[in-house]
């Protein structure tokens, strides 16, 4: 049993155990499709998932070059997502179905598709700085998830979205009844986040996205993670890139963000506990649902402090805001050298990040805590594993992912 620095609730601690004492509401689930389960969230939910005994009963759409490459691409996922070696060494052809979305259904494994009483539809691009394919992402995912709507044994349909396009302009943000927003048509595609340019085509994506999967007449539910950064146990090993802004701003000690400003951050594996449990739970009390640290989420100054803990500095300067046109500056005190090709790529990406971070603004989570007793680590708590695991590497190297 893992042992947690904050006390988490008798369910949720052993939703984190091995499959055969995970004890999951999973047996109404006959058969279940996977997108994204080699991205960095959808490889921590198949984890969740074998996790909680459903090895056999798990199909992955994987974009690959055969089935063999497929289960090789799937099988490095979710052992960098902390899968135990021998359950990851289970994962086989029957778990797979290679194809990316926009043809999976024209080939020959269509028909165990169509098998399936729930879908979690993790696959996209998770970054704004992949506006070009965004139209892309939405074709294909309402050409996917349209042939499920003609399937008879399906129960359960859920989208992975962002908590963020649907923002509002600051404070505690709650979740919309998706029925009523589906039937008035309207979509509030991030126009609630002030400022946010840079990522304005990428959250009016994610909002059409689940506007039209609505349409649709799935048996739908959103989950809306906020800002996923870390894994409570594994730090920074699945996903480097999601932790860069903090180690500038801490390296710099200064950011556009005030030091009060909250930031409402959720580990990855906590985003992938609760969207199993909300897939397979037999009955839900709502159709959207934020999967965020809410009340929880920790100001940039406690951030920082925790980061100081972590890397035993004592008497570092104090973190202070910094207008956006300082953060050429920020960035070539984090680099130590003069690079202006790389000062303008860094810069823009930390731009994009200052859209999110600036505005202080929680996402209420009530509805997931009382649905499934969702008890997420506060990011201060595991910080310490993100600052360990992120040692030793250059930001530039961190940030790999985000320098597009």
């Amino acid at each position: 049993m893992l042992i947690w620095k904050t006390a988490l609730s008798l369910n949720w601690r052993t939703s984190l155990v091995s499959p055969a004492s995970a004890p999951v509401a999973a047996a109404n689930v006959g058969h279940l499709v996977l997108t994204g389960a080699t991205g960095f969230i959808g490889s921590t939910v198949l984890t969740a998932l074998v996790n909680a005994g459903l090895l056999e009963r798990i199909v992955c759409v994987v974009r690959a070059e055969n089935r063999g490459h497929a289960v090789a691409r799937l099988r490095e996922a979710a052992l960098r997502a902390g899968l135990a070696p021998y359950w990851a060494s289970r994962l086989g052809d029957a778990n797979v179905v290679v194809g990316a979305l926009g043809d999976v259904w024209q080939g020959a494994d269509a028909p165990r598709l169509a098998g399936a009483t729930h879908v979690i539809h993790c696959a996209g691009h998770a970054s704004p700085a992949d506006g070009a394919h965004l139209q892309a992402d939405i074709a294909d995912s309402l050409g996917f998830a349209a042939r499920f709507a003609h399937t008879p044994r399906l129960q359960r349909f859920v989208y992975v979205g962002t908590a963020y396009a649907h923002a509002g302009r600051g404070g505690i943000v709650h979740e919309e009844d998706a029925t009523g927003l589906a039937a008035s048509g309207t979509v509030q595609a991030g126009g609630g986040l002030p400022g946010a340019v840079l990522a304005a085509d990428y959250l009016h994506a994610k909002a059409q996205t689940e506007q039209r999967l609505r349409e649709l007449g799935l048996p739908l539910v959103v989950v809306r993670p906020s800002h996923v950064v870390g894994h409570t146990v594994l730090g920074t090993r699945p996903a480097p890139n999601s932790f860069w802004m903090f180690r500038v701003a801490h390296a710099a000690r200064r950011f556009t963000a005030r030091p009060m400003t909250r930031i409402d951050i959720v580990a990855v594996d906590d985003v992938a506990r609760a969207t199993m449990l909300l897939a397979v739970k037999p009955t839900l009390m709502h159709d959207v649902y934020h999967v965020s640290a809410g009340d929880d989420a920790p100001q940039v100054a406690q951030i920082v402090r925790a980061m100081d803990e972590a890397a035993g500095m004592t008497g570092a300067p104090r973190y202070a805001a910094c207008a956006p046109a300082e953060l050429p500056l920020v960035v070539r005190d984090v680099l130590g050298r003069s690079d202006p090709a790389l000062e303008r790529v860094i810069g823009r990406a930390l731009q994009r990040c200052a859209e999110f971070a600036t505005v202080d603004r929680v996402f209420d989570n009530r509805r997931v805590r009382d649905e499934i007793d969702f008890e997420p680590l506060p990011f201060i708590d595991y910080v310490e594993e993100c600052m360990r695991t992120s040692r030793g590497v250059a930001v530039t190297e961190l940030m790999r992912g985000a320098l597009h």
